[in-house]
């Protein structure tokens, strides 16, 4: 008998399994029955849940589907993907989870022509990626190599020693006529003769059509022989492990089918190329080839000098189009630091359709636009971003100049205006007491901004390698790194945060360390890095950190030293230095950003955008009792 917390524990798993991860195709009450009966054995032992998925060989050989043989967007999302599920189990059980990806690239060597080398390259890509979600230990990345049956054959016998030893007997040699018996095995023969005469078409294309039917035929068989076989190998390798599937499978109990992506369909990444159409804010898993020819503009986006996905960009005239089609755009990271480069110096920033901007700024979390034509004026930037929705009103206005000028716009000295570095922190976190915002009457969402911007009216800096450089961290992905009951530890830990009068506030307030966004759904580490006598003494704008209420957490600097390692880390935070007409645009809920010191002199214009709240402190009837009230 088990007890209520373990009995709680199945029922929470299963329910990740089912949410996240396993599609629920044709599904009946014995597919769920024996999914629950899998996870409470693990549980009863009080064992990590085991996953195994057979995926991931390498990228086709067909590029008018794919952009590379290297990993791409596609292969990270759903990485990400499995992440999520990982840390959310472990937040609720303590043994946690080991997930096996099987690479069954030797399964189907002989079939898919694809060299050895190609492979091992993405399977290293793979490893990286999932290294650099921090989760190596329980996100595991197998081959035939990582087993003892395979100690006595090279790499390149992987192919046919899994036929000769783990072979189902008898079905080779009566496949014909076992085929002519079964309706799902005949049709999966011919799903694979068709499926492969389209993925290896150009290899194909050198046959006859007699000799291309015949090779299709060989290779529909030996892929079914060798997926047998393959079988036979798992199941006596990982016998308790709940089997998932790329394929279509009813939900029975047997194997599980899983969408790869947020899309309910049976696609993978290493057949596909992901496009991020920015009009709708979606994904799409698609070939290539059929991204082209649906309209807008297609912008190719390369992350670490390779191809890594497809942006399309709304065109509200042919003027437009032909702008932004001299568009280039890079990425800082995987899925994080947006940077899209104009040829064109004569190109608006107003070519790009505000819709496209808020839904790349809410996927990608920094937008920066280099090389668009400059804003000549304050007002200029206000007249453009206002488009957006209203702007943030403060008492010198809604754009704040940031210079070297003390005093400047009337407010008290500030380090944003002086040559000082600044702490990691989000915009808006300590609003100044004439806005009258108290936490009790207006929640996170309520005052924080979803976005703001940054503009380089002149920057200057005497070394251009350390000086005003911007950091920014992606604390989505920051938060996801982050082991689950830690990360369950940090939203339930509170601090208090201070700081002396400034344009920034005085008045004090309080969040958790980790909360959902609620923008995007994602979890996000809120943090203010403290800047006290403790690494920055003298410094003209201090701020303070207290724990205000944690059951994990009793000393604030070994506290804020472990937010330090998260924050900081160079695969979460990256560095840029701006160049004159640099426009950022922040995602302010899943970012962070500070600055270094500099020498020199620069010119920045910020602006922010007035949360889209009913209760929003700037609504016309909260501005109405707040002037009554002062």
């Amino acid at each position: 008998m088990l007890d209520n917390k373990k009995e709680r524990q199945i029922e929470e798993i299963t329910f990740i399994l089912l949410n996240q991860l396993i599609a629920q195709y044709d599904a009946n009450i014995h597919g769920l029955l024996k999914l629950k009966a899998q996870v409470k054995k693990f549980v009863t032992e009080e064992k990590p849940v085991q996953l195994l998925l057979p995926a991931f060989p390498c990228k086709t050989n067909n590029l008018d589907k794919v952009y590379s043989h290297t990993p791409d967007l596609g292969e990270y999302l759903v990485l990400r993907k499995f992440v999520k599920a990982i840390r959310d189990i472990q937040a609720i059980y303590e043994p946690g989870i080991t997930f096996y990806i099987f690479s069954d690239y030797h399964t189907f060597s002989d079939y898919i022509a694809v060299d050895l080398e190609h492979h091992y390259e993405y399977s290293d890509h793979l490893r990286n990626m999932v290294e650099r979600m921090n989760c190596s230990d329980s996100l595991k990345i197998v081959n035939f190599e990582h087993f003892p049956e395979f100690d006595d054959l090279e790499d390149y016998e992987y192919f046919r020693g899994l036929k000769d030893k783990f072979g189902e007997p008898g079905y080779e040699e009566n496949f014909a006529e076992l085929k002519l018996r079964d309706n799902k095995m005949n049709s999966t023969y011919l799903g694979l003769k068709k499926f492969m005469n389209q993925d290896q078409c150009h290899v194909l294309a050198e046959l006859s059509t007699k000799k291309r039917r015949l090779r299709l035929a060989e290779i529909a068989k030996g892929m079914m022989v060798q997926g047998r076989a393959l079988d036979n190998f798992l199941n006596k390798k990982f016998p308790d492990c709940i089997r998932l599937s790329i394929h279509q499978h009813a939900m029975v109990g047997k194997k599980y089918s899983l969408y790869l992506f947020d899309e309910r369909a049976f696609k993978t990444p290493w057949h596909c190329a992901m496009m991020f159409d920015a009009a709708t804010g979606q994904f799409t898993a698609d070939t290539r080839q059929s991204h082209f020819g649906r309209g807008g503009v297609l912008v190719p986006v390369t992350y670490e000098n390779r191809s890594w996905c497809y942006i399309r960009l709304s065109a509200k005239n042919p003027e437009d189009e032909q702008l932004l089609s001299q568009v280039k755009a890079v990425l800082y990271r995987e899925k994080f630091g947006l940077m899209l480069i104009s040829e064109d110096a004569s190109c608006p920033v107003s070519a790009i359709a505000h819709q496209d901007l808020q839904n790349l700024i809410k996927e990608f979390g920094t937008v920066v636009l280099r090389g668009f034509k400059a804003f000549a004026e304050p007002n200029d930037l206000e007249h453009w971003y206002g488009q957006r929705g209203a702007l943030v009103p403060w008492k010198f206005g809604y754009t704040h100049m940031i210079t070297p000028v003390e005093g400047h716009q009337g407010k008290p000295s500030s380090s944003a205006d002086s040559q000082e570095a600044l702490p990691m922190h989000w915009d808006l976190l300590c609003p100044p007491p004439y806005m009258g915002i108290d936490q009790e009457r207006y929640q996170y969402e309520d005052f924080t901004p979803n976005e703001f911007a940054l503009y380089c009216h002149r920057n200057e800096p005497v070394d251009a390698e350390i000086h005003g450089l911007n950091l920014t961290t992606d604390t989505a992905l920051a938060a996801l790194r982050i082991h689950g009951r830690e990360r369950e530890q940090l939203r339930n830990t509170v601090l208090r945060y201070s700081t002396r009068e400034s344009y920034f506030g005085g008045d004090s307030k309080s969040y958790p360390l980790l909360m959902t966004c609620p923008w995007t759904g994602q979890d996000t580490i809120r943090w203010w890095e403290m800047w006290d006598d403790r690494d920055h003494a003298g410094a003209l704008q201090p701020n303070y950190s207290a724990i205000e209420k944690s059951d994990d957490y009793d000393d604030m600097n070994a506290l804020e030293d472990r937010m330090l390692e998260i924050c900081m880390d160079p695969v979460v935070c990256f560095r840029h230095q701006f160049s004159n007409g640099d426009l950022v645009l922040l995602n302010n809920h899943t970012t962070i950003h500070a600055r270094t010191a500099f020498e020199g002199y620069r010119e920045m214009w910020r602006i922010q955008l007035q949360p889209d709240s009913v209760n929003s402190p700037w609504q016309p009837h909260n501005l109405v009792e707040l002037e009554q009230a002062s």
